[in-house]
């Protein structure tokens, strides 16, 4: 009886438990009852209990793991009749979808209209954004930057999913190279400052500017249609939603350089503005070309030698700590009935950098027969670089009513980058001291004018833009000299008869870019049936884009070889007014040829159509074509200016794709895309210009015969949304190149790098991410405190080369740039009550082809850039009602960077037994700042 009774007790406990661990889920949306628009920021109260939840942008609020019965809700939002829901029931493993509605007041609010401003710039917003939209979509929120040390464009968008960053400023999707992706500046093409690269820099964006960055990956006839990777779009700031001004200071002691001896380029008393006063510019009165020169002689050549300035020593001083300063404002009012936003911003930093950096190069020719490959080259170099960013925002946004809305935007944004270089080592058995003395401005201004419209009720809608980018890049003064090391003496190299800028001369290079652009789409959605929808989009868009290219290498030579006898002086008193001469001394000469001109445009028409259907609630299809028509043509001539380059590579591409879309629920969705893009020639790339690199010690020269490259692209991704803050998805997809561009060594001896087509290439990779919550059902507990943020891409891809095309490259190999993995981790704590907030960040890529090598009777291996594990740690700490203190340690691992060949060709990369061609420690930074907002939350 008593083993019966204990059976019996036994059974009821396991019943009780069982009945307690059976939840459900109450979910649903909150609308306006008239207009239907989604409510955004109302209280969602369970009554008879602590538990409680707010509306998302989309009007979406979500209780989890509910103990079964029934329940009421209280919903309560200003301007907004309270409302209760009664006999709200929870069944077991079960998910109760509520739409629910709550009326304006009507008698005590009157005279008030409360509207609630769409955020955009947080990470449920930027969540609920990738989960509306109809592709393949990866993003980050300025509320996600605000948890990191990141203090630009480039080191933020580095922790988007599959995204990587390339020599500093150059971004990488899915591993493919800067030249495959296309990025957008508020929905309008972002401006080149690069002579070399084609790509936006991403470094010349302040991380404080940005509102979100999205990064498309599937293709669509809405998007450009010249990307592989991916479109990046970067939204500057917006409306404000309160009034505010925020002032953001901070300090930053940098390992291996802050206190240590700093050797700087000379520079003018107003060089901290950023600004390029004229200081390096040519002096006025100079001979206008090479021609003008040749034709001064004696005394008067000697005059114009004079006329440059002598500063070819480096100043001395000590490395002061990083700076950065940031003045931001927000404002709303009312003129009448148009409702008016603005945002200001204002940023500026100074930082400094001294890299001891190991250079080598090496050649193979012998390696069979001794095993071991011989030096070209051997170098330690000390590079000290001064960087400094100013940049203003400043935005307009007129809400003439509830369907009618105009945006003024204006960004400008510029850098001053000054680096001196002492290279001590042994190049083709001599020894040398070679200094070189740079000075690059760096800017962009981009403005537009947009609007957007919605028409019978929201069915129709209507947005466009206008929009002006003007860019520059200034290189007024880029000098080096070398130093023969004879035991204890030096003896400057000073050429004989012609001048070789690259060993003793100085480069003055300009370049401007300007665009006008200018788009439109229209979009209305037909109600078919019930709960089946037709959505037609279609639209054009037209940019004009010019560019201006000159460069100028002048030179030093021996006035008489017979007479020259100043070479083992010191620099400065070589370059001396007495000592530029016609006699004893030195003379200018001028190298520059015809090819180092060229004017070039770019006119592109797009127009697509586009069809969205959905079918109920669990398919949406998106089909559409893009039609554009570019025509890129560059005017310059060969090295002999006898015969000129003509460049016209005017093409009409139609670009189908497809998108499709089925929901699971709500919360989890699958998506399969196919689309067509193409990837053109970029100036630079096509140009015949040839430029010495000196930190790399290369030349960089252009390919007049590229030819675009075509690319098929398949994605599919599965996405699931616990909660509007909370993602998981995995991705796969594949691209399929036809002449794919690359960067590769075009010659044996010295190698030069050049831009090259291969015949084909593939790349196929995975990809996912996870944000979550530890713990969201006790949000006061540490676990609910904390969240994890994780994504990660696995690629592969691989090169065929033609029998004529790339015949003297490398082969069996992935493509240039392309990383085979990309890991980013963090873990984040935020205890909003004690206004402290705590990140940890992981971020690592695999090995990736810095250059592609080649083969000219023997080989010459690839480049490889390897992996570096970057962590950073960042806090903040509200220490009174308008104070917050941020600091944190970045790059506290401070691996090495550092660039292989594998010498041996037995696929092993390995420090110790390959070559290094480059090598570095960036060093780790400890910041220390504090942000002060006078008014404003």
């Amino acid at each position: 009886m008593k083993r019966t009774h204990y059976y019996l007790i036994v059974f009821l406990f396991l019943s009780i438990a069982s009945f307690a661990q059976q939840t459900g889920v109450i979910r649903g949306t909150i609308k306006d009852v008239k207009s239907k628009e989604d409510i955004i920021g109302a209280t969602v109260l369970i009554q008879g209990s602590t538990k409680g939840a707010a509306t998302d942008i989309n009007g979406f609020f979500t209780f989890g793991k509910l103990a079964v019965g029934t329940y009421s809700l209280k919903i309560s939002f200003v301007g907004y009749q309270s409302k209760i829901y009664e006999n709200v029931k929870v069944e077991a493993d079960q998910v109760t979808d509520l739409n629910l509605t709550i009326a304006e007041e009507s008698s005590t609010l009157a005279e008030v209209k409360v509207v609630a401003q769409r955020l955009t710039n947080t990470e449920v917003s930027v969540i609920s954004e990738i989960k509306a939209a109809q592709l393949v979509v990866s993003g980050i929120s300025a509320a996600q930057i605000t948890k990191t040390l990141d203090r630009t464009a480039a080191e933020v968008v580095k922790r988007v999913p599959g995204v990587t960053i390339f020599n500093e400023r150059f971004i990488n999707i899915r591993g493919l190279n800067e030249r495959y992706n296309s990025v957008q500046l508020n929905n309008t093409f972002a401006p080149s400052m690069e002579t070399d690269m084609r790509s936006f820099s991403f470094d010349i964006i302040p991380a404080g500017q940005i509102d979100r960055i999205l990064v498309f990956k599937s293709p669509a006839a809405e998007l450009p249609g010249e990307f592989a990777g991916g479109v990046v779009k970067i939204f500057t700031k917006s409306i404000p939603e309160n009034n505010f001004l925020t002032i953001d200071y901070s300090n930053s002691f940098r390992d291996g350089t802050t206190g240590q001896t700093f050797n700087s380029v000379q520079q003018a008393a107003n060089s901290w503005t950023g600004f390029n006063s004229g200081n390096f510019d040519l002096p006025k009165g100079f001979p206008a070309n090479k021609f003008d020169l040749s034709l001064r002689t004696g005394d008067a050549l000697a005059q114009v030698g004079r006329s440059l300035k002598n500063n070819w020593l480096a100043d001395k001083s000590t490395a002061s700590p990083d700076m950065r300063f940031s003045l931001s404002s927000g404002l709303k009012f009312n003129l009448g009935d148009v409702r008016v936003g603005n945002i200001t911003a204002i940023n500026y930093s100074s930082t400094k950098t001294i890299f001891n950096m190991v250079r080598n190069d090496f050649g193979y020719s012998a390696i069979k027969a001794s095993g071991k490959p011989d030096y070209i080259f051997s170098f330690n170099d000390q590079q000290n670089s001064t960087a400094i960013r100013l940049g203003v925002l400043h935005n307009w946004a007129f809400r003439l009513n509830d369907h009618h809305t105009i945006e003024i935007k204006n960004l400008f944004n510029q850098m001053s980058n000054s680096q001196f270089v002492d290279r001590v080592g042994e190049d083709n058995g001599a020894q040398w001291d070679i200094q070189s003395f740079d000075q690059v401005y760096r800017g962009i201004y981009t403005g537009q004018l947009a609007g957007k419209h919605d028409f019978n009720d929201g069915n129709t809608k209507l947005d466009w833009v206008l929009g002006y980018n003007s860019s520059f890049r200034d290189q007024p003064d880029y000098k080096r000299f070398k130093y023969l090391l004879d035991g204890k003496s030096k003896i400057l190299y000073v050429p004989t008869g012609a001048a070789q800028t690259f060993n003793l001369g100085r480069t003055n290079i300009i370049l401007s870019e300007s665009s006008y652009t200018g788009g439109l789409n229209l979009s209305h959605k037909f109600i078919l049936a019930e709960g089946k929808e037709l959505e037609f989009k279609t639209g054009l868009f037209a940019e004009s884009k010019k560019r201006q290219f000159d460069a100028r290498n002048l030179g030093y030579v021996r006035s008489n070889s017979s007479l020259f006898n100043i070479g083992s002086l010191p620099i400065d008193q070589i370059f001396s007014e007495a000592n530029i001469n016609s006699t004893n001394g030195v003379k200018l000469d001028e190298q520059t040829n015809p090819s180092d001109a060229y004017s070039a445009t770019n006119d592109l028409l797009a127009a697509y159509i586009q069809g969205g259907y959905a079918l109920g609630t669990k398919f949406n299809l998106v089909a559409g074509v893009r039609a554009e028509n570019n025509s890129q043509k560059l005017k310059s001539f060969d090295m002999t200016g006898k015969i000129p380059i003509n460049y016209d590579n005017t093409v009409l591409n139609l670009l189908p794709s497809a998108n499709l879309t089925y929901n699971f629920s709500s919360k989890s969705l699958l998506r399969l895309a196919y689309g067509q893009t193409i990837n053109r020639p970029e100036f630079r790339e096509i140009a015949p210009f040839a430029f010495y690199d000196f930190v790399n010690n290369r030349n960089i020269s252009g390919n007049p015969k590229l030819k675009n490259a075509s690319i098929q692209n398949f994605d599919f991704r599965y996405e699931q949304y616990p909660t509007p803050s909370e993602v998981f998805s995995i991705a796969a997809f594949y691209k399929q190149f036809t002449n794919p561009i690359e960067v590769v060594f075009a010659s044996a001896s010295n190698p030069e790098l050049n831009f090259a087509n291969a015949a084909s290439a593939y790349s196929a990779g995975l990809e996912a991410e996870i944000r979550r919550n530890l713990d969201g059902e006790n949000p006061n507990s540490f676990l609910g405190k904390s969240s994890l943020v994780f994504n990660g891409a696995y690629i592969l891809s691989k090169v065929t080369l033609g029998t004529g095309i790339g015949v003297n490259q490398s082969d069996n190999r992935p493509l240039q740039g392309q990383s085979p993995y990309i890991l980013n981790a963090a873990y984040n704590y935020n205890d909003t009550k004690k206004g402290l907030q705590i990140n940890v960040s992981f971020n690592v890529i695999g090995k990736r082809i810095y250059a592609v090598g080649n083969n000219y009777g023997y080989n010459y291996p690839d480049w490889y850039e390897l992996p570096r594990n970057i962590l950073d740690l960042t806090f903040s700490k509200k220490v009174a009602k308008n104070v917050q203190i941020k600091g944190g340690i970045s790059d506290i691992l401070n691996n090495k960077n550092i660039v292989l060949q594998d010498g041996n060709q037995d696929g092993n990369f390995d420090v110790n037994t390959d070559q290094t061609i480059q090598s570095f420690s960036p060093g780790r930074v400890i910041s220390l700042g504090i942000i002060y907002t006078p008014f404003g939350f």
